[in-house]
């Protein structure tokens, strides 16, 4: 281990960490290096307090005792990698332009399923992935085809994981709605905040272990028309993944394919394969030659044509075709966060933006688009009004990017009723980026589509409405000046008839508040009231109107220990922001100003979460039913 390593980690781990990684090589195969020095220590430590162990000397006699059991729990602990359904979307692309191929190849042999082996299965999401994937197009070329997958791990736990089939909601709604079907069921009891792959779907894949050093232990002298092994080579020397992968491509049939991960190439090696596209690939003697004409990007299905030399020593480069989008949204940071997310570097170019739906209406008059993707809260024109008013059979397809829940029966169900194709939840902008790779993934997959995907059975039986119980025990709280107004005012048109009292502190307002309340009382769908003591009796569904300076702490010190969902609009003073960060265990909102307004705000380091004006409703109200 080199000295940078050993500064990373502590220096009682050293040996052990040294001790670990020898073992796991001896068995798996992989090499773990410098940079993975600190991840082996964080996952020894746990172990170690499972085992009640105290110090690094302690694991290492624990381990030379127990060696051939102990082994094999750490190839898990240190082998188990991150995953999520539908993984590097682009071998997905590649692998719909080559089905009707491989499903005839499949054919004419004499096989009635496409067979599939996923060499890394870890928890099963790949399997899973391909399974939606093929049981979605397989009917739409072939209906008397349909596939088997195998998924092998090294990490028995992880197989047992797989084969169980049992993932978080919140991994399942980042499954494409096209391939979503009815393939999952909604737990319920203790795991009803989970779901389970249904039997159409399981029956169709099986799991076991499998060691990538002893293939033919796994599959012996099986044959497959498709291969993944992806993200697992970063663990081996190139000797090995050389040698790996001969023994795959030996079991693939002459016209299958054979992917690796996106960042693990199979350049400068010496294997009997071309590339067709990303750590793609094919028998060479399945690719044609270099004279032969190769089929252009759009009858390949939106993927490079084939490349007929040999895989070279630099990477393949790989261009998608450009998808060209329209982002409307009132978020000016959302808007600049997507244009981050959709870059020519993935396929996409954001080719114009809209602030609502009266917008894009015009915006759409002059510009071509391939596809939308479309708030629901927004001023003047709302997302579900523009898609009831808008959306055709030639509408370029739409997908929901909102604070909104999917599984809101009120809010979702109607933007898929009006022709959305897909939907993501943007719970904090915070994480947007994060959800980067779901948004291009939710987007390629209904690229071109002019299918309207179901509502899966999944989110049916998620559906839900958010209704804020006991409102008289519960509280909102708005934070804004006279020019305000017309929002606060909005907010009050949207809102039922099952809300908390609301104040709503002005600051600088003074001694002209009880004036306001009077002329602006009737452009409220609430009972406005002039706050002006603290004996005041609140009653649900009442706005207060109040003096910050007067008023705030004494609120506070009264009231602070009521569920209270708070937004603050615009700016905010210093003197303002130093009160309100002291009311804690709340919902904290800013209005979206834009990055550099933001950046800036003196409560953002104590915001739950960042929104444009018209999502505070929506916001205020799932947080409060939640109470």
């Amino acid at each position: 281990m080199s000295q940078a390593a050993v500064g990373t980690i502590s220096k009682d781990f050293v040996n052990l960490i040294e001790k670990v990684s020898n073992v796991v090589h001896k068995i798996s195969g992989n090499r773990l290096g410098d940079k993975q020095a600190y991840m082996v220590e964080t996952r020894v430590k746990k172990r170690m307090m499972e085992l009640g162990l105290k110090t690094a000397d302690e694991y290492v006699k624990y381990i030379d005792q127990n060696l051939d059991h102990e082994s094999y729990i750490l190839v898990g602990l240190i082998t188990t990698h991150h995953t999520f359904f539908f993984r590097e979307f682009p071998h997905f692309e590649i692998l719909k332009a080559k089905l009707p191929e491989l499903l005839a190849g499949a054919k004419k042999r004499g096989d009635k399923n496409l067979t599939v082996w996923s060499a890394a299965c870890s928890r099963g999401h790949e399997v899973y992935s391909l399974a939606m994937f093929l049981d979605f197009h397989i009917p739409q070329i072939d209906p008397s085809m349909s596939f088997k997958i195998l998924g092998t791990d090294i990490d028995g736990e992880s197989v047992k994981i797989a084969n169980n089939g049992v993932y978080h909601h919140n991994e399942i709604k980042e499954i494409p709605m096209n391939f979503m079907g009815n393939n999952w069921a909604k737990g319920t009891g203790d795991i009803a905040m989970y779901a389970k792959v249904k039997s159409n779907l399981k029956s169709k894949c099986e799991f076991k272990p499998g060691n990538l050093l002893k293939v033919s232990e796994a599959v012996k002298d099986q044959k497959f028309d498709v291969i993944f092994c992806r993200n697992v080579f970063i663990y081996f020397e190139t000797p090995q993944i050389e040698a790996i992968s001969k023994e795959l491509i030996a079991r693939l049939h002459p016209h299958g394919v054979y992917f690796s991960g996106i960042s693990e190439p199979l350049s400068g090696m010496k294997l009997e394969i071309n590339s067709i596209g990303p750590s793609a690939y094919m028998h060479k003697a399945a690719t044609p030659t270099a004279s032969a004409k190769a089929p252009t990007p759009a009858a390949a299905g939106n993927v490079l044509p084939m490349r007929s030399a040999a895989v070279a020593p630099s990477p393949v480069s790989y261009q998608p075709q450009i998808l060209r989008v329209m982002c409307v949204d009132d978020s000016p940071s959302i808007l600049t966060l997507l244009k981050k997310v959709l870059t020519p570097e993935h396929g996409f170019e954001v080719v114009a933006t809209a602030i609502n739906g009266k917008d894009a209406m015009e915006k759409m008059k002059t510009i071509k688009i391939d596809l939308m993707t479309l708030d629901i809260h927004m001023p003047e024109m709302d997302g579900i009004a523009y898609l009831e008013k808008n959306h055709t059979k030639s509408h370029p397809p739409v997908m929901i990017i909102s604070s909104a829940s999917r599984a809101d029966s009120d809010t979702a169900m109607r933007a898929f009723k009006f022709g959305a194709t897909d939907y993501v939840e943007k719970p904090a902008l915070t994480n947007l980026e994060e959800r980067g790779e779901e948004i291009r993934t939710k987007l390629k997959s209904i690229a071109g589509s002019a299918q309207r995907p179901m509502v899966s059975s999944f989110d049916k039986e998620n559906q839900k409405t958010f209704v804020i119980a006991n409102p008289e025990k519960k509280m909102r709280v708005m934070l804004g000046s006279l020019s305000d107004l017309p929002m606060f005012k909005a907010f009050f048109n949207e809102t039922d008839n099952s809300q908390p009292p609301t104040f709503i502190f002005f600051e600088g307002a003074g001694e002209i508040l009880e004036g306001i309340v009077k002329e602006h009382q009737r452009d409220f769908k609430k009972s406005v009231v002039f706050f002006d003591s603290m004996e005041t009796k609140l009653a649900p569904n009442t706005i207060y109107f109040v003096d910050f300076k007067k008023y705030f702490s004494m609120v506070h010190s009264k009231y602070g220990t009521m569920p209270t969902s708070i937004m603050a609009y615009g700016n905010t003073s210093a003197h303002a922001a130093k009160q309100v960060s002291a009311w804690r265990g709340v919902e904290l909102l800013l209005e979206d100003l834009g990055e550099k307004g933001n950046a800036k705000h003196p409560l953002k380091a104590y915001a739950s979460d960042v929104v444009p004006a018209t999502s505070f409703p929506y916001m205020s109200c799932r947080y409060l039913s939640t109470k």
